[in-house]
């Protein structure tokens, strides 16, 4: 009987979760997980929600997120942003089952593989039942994106039988995105889910026969190495480029060992970094490696509203001054709605620059 989770089976699609070589890295070779800053940064935000829920008790979170972040080396007030929030007061104050486990086949078969997981928080009420995600991601996103919740909810309909509304809450941005799941998105994720284990059962297969492990779990080097447990093994070589490229062949190995070679400088630069910080510079031949620290101004929402005041009372030029730049821009559109057509009618324009950029398809 194979035993997967979600994050297991969705490791196997490219650039965005991970590629096929985390999954062998993980399910094959076994090999022990390096875990990076966002996977350490939310466990630690669960971990101090699970215990506040458990205690009913939203007083104790300064205390709970102090000593979570001095024992994963995390920042103590990035963390309390996160946890200390209207959403998660509410959450404590409701109650429920938290980091609930399941496991169930999925499919009615002698050794069928099943889904294991846990839930971070479920509420059964009187007509529904709410399961709830807790994300600490940059970014939001709705509850069909990914297969996650309808795969929970699947589980939670089997138990209860009752229609089961799932939610992402995302700390960073105290917002809940909520879906009320249909038959058919729960049953689409349950497919998916089972093609893809016997997908996944069928490569390793392969494997034990004698086939190469490189073709049949190959490498994808994209946006998801910088967050991969795994990348510090299957980056320790890079392909190699050719020096001509002639075809599209050539192009297409030359696209794949720059990816992979970004990310491998990646890896060894945090490692030396490491060591700096520990042992003071390197000198090497002609070169230098230090680490110099700056300091740079925070402003919170409070803050940035002082600082218009002020600019405001000395009759500044507050358009001189402050820029519109990529970071607000996005804010304006995941945020607050604001679309392209808003800027360009706002008098904005639009500029063109020319650059190689690198996207996994």
């Amino acid at each position: 009987m194979a035993l997967y989770s979600f994050s297991g089976l969705s490791s196997t699609l490219p650039d965005k979760y991970g590629c096929w070589h985390k999954f062998y890295c993980r399910y094959v070779l076994q090999l022990p997980s390096r875990p990076g800053h966002p996977l350490i940064f939310g466990k630690a935000c669960h971990s101090v929600i699970e215990a506040a829920i458990k205690n009913s008790n939203q007083d104790i979170i300064p205390i709970l997120a102090q000593a979570v972040a001095g024992a994963n080396d995390l920042e103590e007030e990035e963390l309390l942003k996160c946890v200390d929030i209207p959403i998660v007061h509410k959450a404590i104050q409701e109650g429920g089952s938290v980091e609930e486990y399941f496991q169930f086949p999925l499919e009615n078969a002698p050794y069928a593989p099943e889904l294991r997981g846990y839930i971070d928080l479920s509420q059964v009420k009187s007509k529904e039942v709410v399961i709830t995600d807790w994300k600490s991601n940059q970014r939001m996103y709705k509850p069909l994106d990914t297969y996650q919740l309808p795969l929970y909810a699947a589980r939670m309909r089997e138990q209860y039988k009752k229609p089961v509304i799932g939610r992402l809450a995302f700390l960073r941005f105290n917002k809940i995105e909520e879906h009320l799941f249909t038959n058919a998105e729960i049953n689409e994720a349950l497919d998916w889910a089972r093609e893809t284990a016997y997908e996944c059962e069928t490569r390793k297969d392969q494997v034990e026969m004698g086939a190469d492990p490189l073709e049949i779990f190959p490498k994808s080097a994209g946006d998801a190495c910088e967050y991969c447990d795994y990348k510090h093994y299957c980056l320790a070589t890079a392909q190699e480029i050719p020096e001509a490229i002639a075809s599209l062949t050539d192009a297409q190995k030359a696209l794949q060992g720059i990816a992979e070679t970004e990310e491998q400088l990646k890896i060894h630069k945090d490692r030396l970094k490491k060591f700096i910080e520990v042992n003071g510079s390197v000198r090497s031949n002609q070169y230098l490696a230090e680490i110099n620290v700056s300091e740079y101004m925070k402003f919170d929402l409070k803050a940035r509203k002082a600082v218009v005041a002020e600019m405001q009372k000395q009759k500044l030029d507050i358009g001189s001054i402050l820029k519109i730049g990529s970071d607000a821009q996005k804010d304006l559109i995941a945020k607050h709605g604001w679309t392209e057509k808003t800027f360009l009618a706002l008098g904005a324009t639009k500029g063109k620059t020319s650059r190689l950029t690198l996207t996994k398809l």
